[in-house]
């Protein structure tokens, strides 16, 4: 979405991140990868935040599988859930520059006083209601959505592998993918990444990233330009592009 006519202050955001709610399962990691994102926003980027469900939403997931939620109570709740990952990430316990927000305009305030927002997506989920109430849409495709609603020229999926891996064969090295156009990665299915985000992206025209958050520096570099293990999407080629194979000497 064109963040910048006249009349409509851009949100100013450079990247919008998933943080992946896999990640807090290991809290050491998961303060490296926040120390890296205050690195990054020392250095001039603009993030944006988007928690995925984490462990409340895992504990949604179970009940359903038990007995069947109705789809309402099963979306609401996952978003809800993302509410509560947020404010876990932006305890001071795990970071003093992350800051947790409900409203994209607070969002970008933060922004502008050297914070890290996060935003608690579901009061604007529910007002806005964008997605499909089903399993099949995750916080993936909401931060994708927010990345297309601010303007935000990129998408970086922080997870717990390395990337978008040929037959979910995240412990084989050689089967990762290296980039691959988004329109290809909507046809692989759910991976790393789900496939409605992955839809979306190719539409909207937004690239991005799947990048391990074990391995914090990847982001820094890949947002240089530089070669490492992770799997950039692409977007706005009509040649169908997937390329696979080692990543000799990528941190």
């Amino acid at each position: 979405m064109d963040c910048s006519m006249k009349g409509f202050p851009p949100y100013g955001f450079s990247i919008v991140l998933k943080f992946g709610g896999s990640i807090m399962r290991d809290l050491a990691v998961c303060k490296l990868a926040l120390a890296e994102l205050e690195r990054l926003a020392d250095k001039g980027h603009r993030i944006l935040v988007v928690p995925g469900g984490g462990i409340p939403d895992k504990a949604i997931e179970a009940i359903d599988a038990a007995e069947r939620l109705l789809p309402y109570t099963a979306h609401h709740a996952c978003a809800l859930a993302q509410d509560q990952t947020g404010y876990l990430l932006a305890d001071a316990a795990f970071s003093s520059k992350l800051a947790p927000s409900a409203s994209l305009g607070e969002c970008r305030t933060l922004a502008r006083h050297g914070k890290i927002p996060v935003l608690l997506p579901s009061r604007l989920l529910f007002a806005a209601d964008p997605v499909e109430w089903s399993w099949d849409v995750t916080s993936d495709a909401v931060a994708a959505w927010v990345a297309w609603l601010t303007g935000a020229s990129q998408l970086v999926i922080l997870t717990d592998v390395d990337g978008v891996h040929r037959g979910g064969a995240t412990d084989d090295p050689a089967a990762l993918i290296e980039q691959i156009a988004a329109r290809d990665l909507a046809l692989l299915g759910h991976t790393s990444i789900d496939a409605c985000a992955a839809q979306f992206m190719a539409m909207k025209g937004l690239p991005g990233v799947v990048i391990n958050a074990r391995h914090p520096a990847r982001l820094a570099g890949w947002l240089e330009g530089r070669r490492v293990r992770a799997t950039s999407i692409t977007v706005g080629s009509r040649n169908a592009h997937i390329r696979n194979h080692a990543l000799e000497g990528a941190e």
